[in-house]
């Protein structure tokens, strides 16, 4: 849920956007904007001569920054700083901003280090544009039979009395042939499946069935009725394999996953559900929505600071903030004649800015 904006907090903000070169960033900002607005504070995203009076000027391109005596914050959106120049460039503009927005808290202790305290410092993970989550792809590459040897009936019995986003979290993809009595099973329970049924007699039937393998997350094989083949095809295809832990299924390396009866293939869903709601989990934590929540409280945080948070901004840098600044140090990149023209570049941009 979003945060709320108090009433004597940021009410408009105006992103400042030198050129758009359809960076991934410039996208980024687009989306931050358009949540902003969705909150009610007026969002602009434009050069720098087109500000107009808005509390807040946020640069997303922190070497060509804007930054006005009339706003009450000057923020900085800083990104790679990968080589020398780029940080004496950023040392250079410290003293004219007041919000030092960061791509994480790592980021923050660099820029802590480097500004002497934590004052105005932030560190907020870069977010995801997009939340969603690709269904897990499993694949059983059998024929069916009416006898139920590969013990399909394991599958619907496992989702009959789950959660309708825990079915809709998988695809099941049947290869092979007869499949379709048992998928109207997984019909009934609004279950996610596909089946490929090529003939037997078509030439290179077996080398299709392979490449659409290749696509899948896992294979299963569920028989307890001698090994499957298909085991050596998931192996090939370079994707995870749960199968019976019967025959020549055993000893294989460890992306082959072997089950003894049907609680261990339940336990083995459970681990595919937990890997793809993880997944999901973690994308949502790093939400534009979220990242709008973090970067409203650090700006409302200057506008009205509480002591602790003026205090702790004062603090002079930690251990462990100074040996991230070595870190980053250890992996700036050579001065190569590019990187030198690109600093000239902009050096000439900000002159004549003024």
């Amino acid at each position: 849920m979003a945060v709320e904006n108090p009433a004597q907090g940021v009410h408009s903000v105006y992103i400042v956007e030198p050129v758009s070169q359809g960076w991934i960033i410039e996208r980024l900002m687009s989306d931050i904007a358009r949540e902003l607005n969705r909150r009610g504070i007026a969002t602009r995203i434009g050069a720098g001569e087109g500000y107009a009076a808005e509390d807040v000027i946020f640069n997303s391109r922190y070497l060509v920054p804007l930054a006005d005596a009339g706003a009450k914050i000057n923020s900085l959106f800083i990104t790679h700083v990968d080589d020398a120049i780029k940080e004496m460039e950023l040392k250079a503009r410290l003293k004219d901003f007041n919000s030092f927005v960061c791509l994480s808290p790592q980021d923050a202790d660099f820029v802590t280090a480097l500004k002497g305290n934590r004052t105005g410092v932030k560190g907020i993970e870069l977010p995801s544009r997009d939340s969603t989550v690709r269904p897990v792809r499993v694949a059983m590459f059998s024929a069916c039979y009416e006898d139920g040897r590969k013990n399909e009936e394991w599958i619907a019995e496992y989702f009959k009395d789950k959660s309708c986003e825990q079915k809709q979290s998988f695809v099941f993809c049947f290869m092979g042939w007869d499949w379709e009595k048992f998928c109207m099973s997984l019909a009934r329970l609004d279950m996610n499946y596909e089946i490929y049924r090529y003939s037997r007699s078509m030439a290179g039937e077996y080398a299709l069935n392979k490449e659409i393998l290749a696509t899948m997350d896992a294979l299963i094989y569920l028989g307890f009725d001698g090994g499957a083949m298909s085991v050596y095809d998931g192996i090939n295809a370079g994707i995870d394999v749960i199968a019976s832990n019967i025959s020549y299924h055993q000893g294989l390396d460890d992306s082959v996953i072997l089950f003894s009866d049907r609680q261990g293939f339940f336990r083995e869903l459970d681990r595919l559900y937990a890997k793809n709601t993880g997944r999901k989990n973690s994308l949502q934590q790093r939400s534009v929505i979220t990242y709008v929540d973090h970067l409203l409280k650090h700006w409302n945080d200057l506008l009205m600071p509480s002591p602790a948070v003026a205090a702790e901004r004062l603090q002079v840098p930690s251990a462990d903030e100074t040996k991230t600044l070595k870190l980053f140090r250890a992996h700036y990149k050579n001065l190569s004649l590019s990187r030198l023209r690109s600093a000239a570049i902009r050096f000439l941009q900000v002159m004549f800015s003024r």
